[in-house]
């Protein structure tokens, strides 16, 4: 996902006219991130939808629905067709989708904002050309949270999707009545329901988005990778 969002900036900073500014990179950054998302939701999706199922399906082996990753499916496309293994895709898209824009997206403008207010207090011969590990760490952590925040809601009408294919009788008939039963039912509490847990495993995926930036930009002193203004 990393690579896909590198490549699409690049691609939109090099092919889209943009004003060089911070809310013209904050937009394709943006964009960017929730293109590289929606690209990697659509080639592992069943994976996911596999995932989902067999988590739903904790006890005992002999109580269990599925077996595994190849049981979960087969029966699935047995019972319902392919088509079943991308249930609950259009709205699991599009929580991916904001989530990745925010991830990514944030997290470079953040630093970009941080980094060119520090260096306008500064002499030329001052100036960094990028944040302290400490700084970067604490705005992918905001970043990480921001984007759970307002993606977490499509995530569960997604996984509620995916978990009600294997019933014999459906209590939601597509995302929207999903959305309209569980808020009238739980309220808001309903929709972010486990979203503590993912808050709390937030920090690794904040530790990976800095060390891959770091990583890109220790590849690019050595010239072995070619640096982008919004990894400074």
């Amino acid at each position: 996902m990393f690579g896909l969002n590198t490549f699409y900036l690049k691609f939109l900073l090099g092919n889209i006219k943009h004003k060089d500014d911070g809310l013209s990179h904050t937009a394709l950054s943006l964009i960017s991130g929730g293109l590289s998302g929606a690209t990697t939701l659509c080639m592992f999706y069943p994976l996911l939808f596999c995932q989902t199922h067999l988590a739903a399906h904790v006890g005992p082996l002999v109580d269990r629905e599925y077996t595994g990753l190849l049981d979960c499916i087969q029966k699935t496309v047995h019972t319902n067709g392919v088509r079943a293994l991308y249930t609950g895709f259009a709205i699991a898209a599009n929580g991916m989708v904001i989530n990745k824009a925010i991830y990514f997206g944030a997290y470079y403008s953040f630093n970009k904002t941080i980094l060119d207010h520090t260096n306008s207090l500064v002499s030329n011969d001052q100036k960094d050309v990028k944040l302290p590990f400490w700084i970067r760490f604490a705005t992918a952590q905001v970043a990480t949270y921001l984007s759970q925040l307002f993606s977490y809601p499509l995530d569960t009408i997604g996984r509620v999707l995916i978990v009600q294919t294997s019933q014999e009788e459906k209590l939601y008939l597509n995302a929207r009545d999903c959305f309209t039963k569980l808020w009238n039912s739980q309220g808001l509490s309903g929709l972010y329901r486990g979203m503590l847990p993912n808050m709390i495993r937030s920090s690794g995926s904040a530790l990976i988005l800095v060390l891959h930036d770091e990583f890109k930009w220790t590849l690019s002193k050595m010239g072995l990778f070619g640096g982008d203004k919004q990894d400074d």
